[in-house]
């Protein structure tokens, strides 16, 4: 895990995958939202703004928490805030690719701010914002 010491604005870290339907179905498990806008093409159909079936939102966030946890800042990060706009749909099957870019940092709390977003294969941006985590050091051995 970087120090913070080690951590300098601009830094990046990107993380991508794929929303397969599969992923849609176990996070649907998983959160307990069975909304049919993400599984019944027909109910999206006519039900929905998209008029198709769309990925849960959260799961582009989620990707983001991932990010957070095991790369920038890396294990120990405990997630303080967050402010996203969702700006576009993720389909089932898009690659998504979620990146974080260190904005500022406070050396009291060892707090980070950073920009967190997320853009489909095409490079449209489908989520904006930011986010404040607060890197915990870790133990001195001894």
């Amino acid at each position: 895990m970087p120090r913070f010491e080690d951590i300098a604005v601009g830094q990046t870290a990107e993380k991508t995958t794929v929303v397969s339907p599969a992923l849609i179905r176990e996070f649907a498990r998983v959160t307990d939202d069975d909304n049919p806008i993400h599984f019944d093409e027909d109910y999206a159909r006519e039900h929905s703004f998209f008029r198709r079936c769309v990925a849960h939102g959260m799961i582009s966030i989620s990707l983001i928490s991932a990010l957070l946890g095991t790369e920038l800042p890396g294990h120990g990060t405990i997630f303080l805030s967050q402010g996203f706009e969702f700006l576009s749909p993720v389909y089932p099957g898009d690659a998504v690719t979620a990146r974080l870019e260190v904005l500022e940092k406070e050396e009291k709390g060892k707090k980070i701010k950073l920009r967190a977003s997320v853009a489909n294969q095409r490079g449209q941006l489908v989520i904006d914002g930011h986010c404040w985590v607060m890197q915990r050091q870790p133990r001195a051995a001894g």
